[in-house]
């Protein structure tokens, strides 16, 4: 078998389904500690749909190259390098995302290879830069894979890699800890995914919030998760109700996952002196503008954050948490299409309030 079915992004923006080759052993950038997969699920991303509806392909980073894309990658691993020692095949795995980095810089040598000061954030990426999972077989360097445990399905653990990402988000990066107070702001799978962190390290309470159209499935999921009050803030002012909640003071903790301009304002208005902050719901759209009143920050002294990918900490912990049931990931994979559908998925999840995660099956 020399080629494949690939669902490739070029670099003028158009994402096609199209023949590619299939990738070979020895014959890329990571042997000799390379891993050839066969992909069972591949995660549609929020990043992913972005990419595909911008009207405006210039404001988007688009790979150098012609490349699959995909990176919420759940496989089987089909044959391994001369130098890998830890896989064989038949192992099922998950694929970290960032995979290039210069392992010197300031950054690296404190192990947060994610933001390697050498290489620019989707250039660390295989699925920028060699090739992702809408495809049904994919290279992948060895250290960054890792063994998911038998007890995790693989349709569901397309959710690894944003799990990953949300304990970086609320462990790593934000430092939350038990019986802290937490408000997060919008009811995606990832705002979900950082709820049932938050739930799992004993914080709280958890104040989850969306808008009218997520109130018949998002909210309604959130509550059932173990969300202790859920605010849709169409119909009401979450400053008041954070302020009644709080006797006045504020939560301890703020995670922004919506990216939108009025979040990043509220943000500051809801969090307590002394409190933090995460901002991360504009990264799948490269970033948003937002203006941003410095006086609050200031004298409330907050602490306001970013995030980006993972760290291995982060990788070993999301396993750990959805193995014991800690974390729930089945229930948010509501929809999966065959890789011919890519459009049916795409469409789904750029447009159903009733989509929280869609997977591709090549």
């Amino acid at each position: 078998m020399s080629s494949m079915k690939g669902l490739v992004t070029y670099p003028d923006g158009e994402i096609k389904l199209t023949e590619v080759p299939v990738p070979r052993i020895g014959d890329n950038i990571f042997a000799p500690r390379d891993v050839l997969c066969e992909v069972e699920y591949c995660g549609i991303c929020g990043s992913d749909i972005h990419k595909w509806l911008a009207e405006d392909k210039g404001d988007i980073k688009y790979p150098p190259n012609s490349v699959v894309s995909g990176h919420e990658i759940v496989s089987v691993v089909k044959e391994v390098g001369s130098g890998v020692t830890r896989f064989k095949p038949g192992d099922r795995v998950v694929h970290e995302i960032v995979t290039f980095y210069c392992g010197e810089c300031p950054a690296c040598l404190e192990g947060r290879y994610n933001i390697c000061n050498t290489i620019p954030p989707m250039q660390g990426r295989a699925h920028f830069m060699t090739g992702g999972g809408f495809a049904r077989y994919v290279v992948w360097p060895e250290q960054q894979l890792h063994r998911l445990p038998d007890s995790v399905g693989s349709r569901e653990a397309v959710l690894m890699e944003p799990t990953a990402g949300s304990i970086h988000s609320v462990i790593t990066r934000m430092g939350i800890k038990a019986g802290e107070s937490v408000a997060i702001l919008g009811p995606g799978a990832r705002g979900l995914l950082m709820m049932q962190v938050c739930k799992a390290i004993g914080a709280g309470p958890i104040i989850m919030t969306g808008l009218t159209r997520d109130e018949p499935f998002r909210l309604a999921m959130a509550k059932k998760m173990g969300a202790d009050r859920v605010v849709n803030v169409e119909k009401e002012d979450i400053r008041e109700v954070i302020r009644e909640m709080t006797g006045g003071i504020g939560v301890d903790a703020v995670l922004e996952n919506t990216g939108s301009v009025e979040p990043i304002a509220e943000s500051l208005d809801i969090v307590r002196k002394g409190g933090k902050v995460l901002w991360a719901g504009g990264g799948i759209r490269g970033g948003i503008v937002a203006p941003v009143d410095t006086y609050k920050i200031i004298v409330k002294e907050i602490d306001v954050k970013g995030e980006i990918s993972q760290i291995p900490y982060d990788w070993k912990t999301a396993i750990h948490l959805v193995s014991t049931g800690k974390i729930e990931l089945a229930p948010l994979v509501t929809h999966d299409f065959i890789l011919d559908d890519w459009r049916k998925g795409f469409d789904l999840a750029a447009t159903s309030a009733e989509c929280l995660r869609v997977a591709l099956k090549p």
